[in-house]
């Protein structure tokens, strides 16, 4: 056989009735064809409490990820990466505002084309949500053409492996069910432990957080007063009572360069107008609780606590409510 660099096709060949010879066509001239290209991987990262982020969570998710793709030879995209640090997936909020809603919605408007790879550590990772919607969510992604591995097991789930393979649909299944159960139980305990807070609240603070105008004590036994800002709070109820608008009060507060009491630069209508409904200026701290049965997070409001110092009299908040209707539009 003719060495590779040697080209015999008919067009690099001179015909021979022009009594010219046949000549070489060297390596340059050889057309080879491009090297496969390898299969675009992408990583999914998800921890639901800051406190996660302080450990080792984010570095084991991320070197599985990369581990993997180096071994099976895939691209994995450092650019376009997915992460829902400090996000839960019990309700779902992870597919429906967080990272891995953008995953999908790209996945659909074709961003990410058909035969990538998704790289999670686990099921858990994407869904804890009842087991029916986890599994909907798995058989949605590899329906869509993408490759899903589980890097703690190695699993690859496909389309075609969760229609021929029925143990795969049952691992699936069941890490469903033990994630969904383990975020329900640990909801239960989370929901008694603060109806525990609640019931003691008469005796011991729910919270440390406060209105800006107090303090938690260091022996962390109730509330003080912080004396420069109590004196600014009066004054705000004392010119609103005097028929002043929110606005007014704000600038002149601005004008003065009266600190602001959170992480605000200047006084606004809106602090304004929160201060002046706070119950806590009475003395008066409503707890609430938090409801998702609607499948939105509502805050209720509980039973009144009367516990924190007050500085303004009841019945500043009685002549507060006795005001006309038009200004309380301006309050």
């Amino acid at each position: 056989m003719p060495p590779a660099w040697i080209c015999r096709s008919p067009e690099a060949r001179p015909s021979a009735r022009y009594g010219q010879k046949t000549h070489r066509c060297f390596r340059n001239h050889h057309h080879e064809p491009p090297p496969p290209t390898r299969p675009k991987a992408y990583s999914y990262v998800r921890f639901s409490t800051p406190e996660q982020e302080k450990g080792d969570s984010l570095r084991r998710q991320t070197a599985a990820a990369e581990a993997y793709a180096q071994r099976h030879g895939l691209d994995l995209d450092d650019l376009l990466t997915f992460r829902d640090l400090g996000v839960s997936a019990y309700l779902g909020a992870n597919e429906e505002a967080g990272r891995l809603g953008e995953f999908l919605a790209a996945v659909e408007h074709g961003d990410i084309k058909p035969g990538s790879y998704l790289l999670v550590e686990s099921l858990d990772r994407l869904s804890r949500k009842k087991p029916r919607k986890a599994v909907r969510l798995l058989e949605r992604i590899c329906e869509a053409g993408i490759t899903l591995v589980t890097l703690d097991d190695q699993r690859v789930y496909t389309e075609e492996v969760l229609d021929e393979d029925q143990t795969a649909l049952m691992v699936a299944l069941l890490v469903a069910m033990r994630a969904h159960e383990e975020s329900a139980k640990k909801g239960r305990r989370v929901a008694q432990a603060w109806e525990n807070k609640r019931t003691n609240a008469k005796t011991k603070p729910l919270t440390s957080r406060a209105p800006g105008w107090l303090k938690l004590r260091e022996d962390r036994s109730g509330f003080d007063l912080i004396p420069g800002r109590a004196v600014i709070v009066r004054r705000i109820f004392e010119q609103t009572l005097e028929g002043r608008g929110q606005h007014a009060i704000a600038e002149s507060l601005n004008r003065e360069g009266v600190p602001v009491f959170g992480r605000g630069k200047i006084w606004h209508r809106s602090y304004i107008k929160k201060m002046l409904e706070d119950a806590s200026v009475v003395g008066t701290y409503v707890p609430h609780r938090a409801d998702r049965s609607s499948g939105k997070k509502v805050r209720i409001p509980t039973q009144p606590v009367n516990r924190r110092p007050k500085f303004a009299r009841r019945n500043t908040n009685r002549r507060m409510e006795r005001l006309p209707r038009r200004d309380h539009a301006r309050l």
